[in-house]
């Protein structure tokens, strides 16, 4: 389709002017689910075939490409200009903002997910990667290992994953369109009681996304990904290499801690909707060190005693085929209390929201399940679990069990199975493996793509369900399952669920639900009205369509509560406007406005300026109406730096500052937990969220105001940053969200970097050795 966008306009439209269900049929038809990706992130697009020249962390997402830049005023000259650049820097800093506005894309070699250039980037929405420690920088380019770009070569930045590639490749992406809501809301009215589009969510802000873009519940959350978090890590270690059941049973307790943790979390932001829980699946030798690597490290004698255990263990544990070896429900059996603890803590954290007034809804799944033994014995630790808790309302109708389904024994014998499965949910993914014998890992670089090109596979079968074949195993395990009960739930969680063909297969054999990433759900929602229309399931006339759905733009204003803002009103305490204190600020902004004077000393200093401009220290960029501060004037401000740095004003502020970088490190967190949930963006969509971040912010504020008052008795200009943090505060109190971390507009993020830089600057410290980037 050439114009998915127009097609989606025109389709919305004639049915609103039709108002029956032939005319949504019709819209619904009109386009393509797989038309709808380019809408949800901007991505390299399908045929771009290259390698990364570098991996650094996904900042802010997107992609970008663009000639190097080394500085803003290179930047900001080429976006004057019409050219695209990527902004590279070791570190961003407040002078560095309007190059970074100016600029498609910033890449910097330090700094985290909170630095200064993540928030920025963020706030702008511009592609960002950072903490690219390979990248090493001169003045005239870059160096990655053997690659060298110069200044002026171009290069493309993928904020969605962190990787950074040599030249510019094409991108792909859309803004959607406002019917896009609508032709969705139609699509969920047909599918409504008979298939679920579910999310595959791993953590809370997953689960949150998915509910966000339209997901009716958790068809697979992989609690393996929770175990190999940092500080789980260790723990599954030591029970894995205990060697006693007292040392054993310490594991799981602090495991399970952690876990119900995890799960309540989980259940929260799904309330009300399923979540089916996968327990632990990959074999143990996976969180453990890998096994050559010891060997290696055994041989040149670096291995301690704790790597020696190791080693042992590794051996000990070594399979040689072990995704098909010890590994889902085996290890339940093998090793007692694994999955005992899981289910537990499940139990646990369902019991605790539920006694909090919500209604969580739990699916248990057991996974590799090869024989019904295997399902009733696991089926019977739940059982115990619910038993020991004493929560009847969970047992009977808040908690159920069932089965992975992904070895073709467990399609073929589904009617023996059923007998102990409240569901099954067919892992798509795996069963592939298992039908095909193909590792996935091995052969989609190597083994597929010569068999494609030899005419000898249609398609990559992790990617388009092979209906012949793997297809034939899932229909027969639904038509078994439901022969011994019919009223059994039957989904399927491998990404097939997202590819429209495969998702269509899915549905005309009677699945209720079908789960996919959070960013496939939109297609998935799509292709499944489509399929169950086309099928038959469901009858276009015997349903009740809004048509005024988002027909008409609606707005609502709201004022957040929260905790009060206080301000003294000791911002306009006196001081002196110096030509010291002009280039003070213009270093510590590196561009400034008329208006940006006014917030930062209270008034436009205009002899200071132009004097300075007659001296040939400050230029005025007349396009933009803002001064500049050129390489004369930063001399000029080196040299006069002492007169407003005093010993005693250094010496006042070394305590204070102490509190800020404290203080600093809570910011950070405030901005990105306002700009992003848990790794994805926030879309603002939920307004409890947000207005807990708003509150958020006036608390900190609050803290924030004796450190600020302690500078102002050292320093009495500091006291402008009071009051101008405690109107940003009450702006985003009351609404105007973009004074929390918008850019170059008084936001209380813009403020509190120019006093971050205004102090480092004081104090002449070095920000990479304080790394408060």
């Amino acid at each position: 389709m050439s114009d998915p966008t127009a097609a989606i306009v025109d389709a919305v439209r004639d049915a609103r002017g039709a108002r029956n269900g032939l005319a949504v049929a019709a819209a619904l038809n009109a386009v393509r689910p797989e038309d709808l990706a380019g809408y949800f992130h901007t991505s390299l697009a399908g045929d771009v075939a290259a390698d990364a020249i570098t991996e650094g962390l996904p900042a802010s997402p997107g992609v970008a490409a663009g000639a190097i830049v080394l500085d803003a005023e290179a930047a900001v000259a080429a976006a004057d200009e019409g050219r695209s650049v990527i902004l590279v820097r070791p570190e961003t800093s407040p002078d560095d903002v309007l190059g970074m506005q100016a600029a498609a894309g910033i890449l910097t070699i330090r700094g985290g997910l909170v630095s200064h250039a993540a928030v920025v980037a963020r706030g702008w929405g511009i592609p960002a990667v950072v903490g690219a420690g390979e990248v090493h920088v001169d003045e005239t380019g870059l160096t990655v290992g053997d690659v060298r770009l110069g200044v002026g070569e171009e290069i493309t930045i993928d904020g969605s994953t962190g990787l950074v590639y040599a030249g510019r490749l094409a991108t792909a992406g859309s803004e959607a369109p406002a019917e896009l809501d609508t032709l969705l809301a139609w699509a969920d009215t047909v599918a409504e009681g008979s298939v679920q589009v579910r999310v595959n969510a791993d953590t809370e802000g997953d689960a949150s996304h998915g509910r966000d873009l339209g997901a009716k519940g958790i068809g697979l959350c992989r609690t393996e990904h929770m175990f190999l978090a940092h500080d789980r890590l260790p723990i599954v270690r030591r029970f894995i290499l205990a060697h006693d059941a007292e040392t054993e049973a310490r594991a799981l307790a602090e495991l399970e801690e952690v876990q119900i943790v995890d799960f309540e979390r989980l259940l929260e932001a799904m309330n009300e909707l399923p979540v089916t829980i996968r327990l632990l699946d990959p074999p143990l030798h996976e969180f453990l060190p890998d096994l050559g690597e010891l060997i290696a490290a055994e041989a040149r004698g670096e291995l301690d005693a704790a790597g020696e255990t190791e080693l042992a263990a590794v051996r000990r544990l070594h399979e040689a085929n072990p995704m098909i070896g010890t590994r889902g429900v085996r290890l339940g059996v093998v090793r007692s209390g694994l999955y005992q603890m899981q289910v537990h803590a499940l139990c646990t954290a369902a019991a605790n929201l539920f006694d909090r007034g919500l209604q969580p809804r739990v699916e248990i799944m057991i996974p590799l399940v090869v024989d019904a033994e295997e399902l009733r014995l696991a089926r019977s630790w739940v059982t115990d679990v619910l038993d020991e808790l004493g929560h009847p309302e969970l047992a009977s109708t808040l908690v159920t069990v069932g089965a992975m389904i992904e070895t073709p024994r467990a399609a073929l014998t589904a009617a023996a199975l059923a007998e102990h499965a409240d569901f099954f949910s067919f892992g798509t993914n795996d069963l592939t493996q298992m039908t095909y014998a193909f590792s996935r890992d091995d052969v989609e670089a190597k083994l597929l793509p010569a068999y494609q090109a030899a005419g000898i596979l249609p398609a990559n079968p992790f990617a388009v369900l092979d209906q012949e074949g793997v297809g034939r195993l899932v229909q027969l395990g639904c038509e078994g399952s439901r022969r011994t009960k019919p009223q059994i739930k039957l989904g399927a969680c491998g990404e097939h669920a997202g590819h429209p063909a495969s998702a269509d297969f899915l549905v005309r054999l009677g699945l209720d639900s079908v789960s996919c990433s959070p960013f496939r759900v939109p297609m998935a929602r799509l292709g499944v009205a489509q399929a169950l229309l086309a099928c038959g399931r469901v009858h276009i006339n015997d349903i009740e369509f809004d048509f005024d759905h988002g027909a008409a733009e609606t707005s609502a204003t709201s004022a957040a509560g929260g905790a009060e803002t206080p301000s003294s009103g000791l911002g306009a305490a006196t001081f002196e406007i110096t030509e010291a204190l002009v280039l003070h600020v213009l270093r510590i902004r590196g561009f400034v406005t008329g208006a940006g004077f006014e917030a930062s000393l209270g008034t436009v200093p205009a002899d200071i300026v132009a004097s300075l401009a007659e001296a040939g220290l400050v230029r005025h960029l007349e396009a933009r109406d803002m001064y500049q501060l050129l390489p004369e004037g930063k001399e000029r401000h080196l040299e006069i730096l002492p007169g407003l740095a005093t010993d005693a004003v250094r010496g006042g502020l070394e305590r204070p500052y102490e509190d800020f970088l404290t203080l600093n490190l809570v910011f950070k967190e405030l901005c990105t937990g306002w700009q992003m949930r848990d790794g994805e963006p926030n879309d603002h969509s939920d307004a409890a969220y947000d207005d807990a971040c708003r509150q958020k912010l006036a608390g900190f504020h609050a803290e924030a105001v004796p450190v600020i008052r302690s500078m102002g008795e050292i320093l009495p200009r500091m006291l402008r940053y009071e009051t101008r943090l405690a109107e940003a505060a009450d702006g985003v109190t009351n609404g105007l969200d973009n004074r929390f971390t918008g850019v170059m507009c008084e936001s209380y993020h813009d403020i509190w970097m120019e006093f971050h830089e205004d102090l480092v600057v004081l104090q002449g410290i070095d920000r990479v050795k304080e790394g408060s980037f």
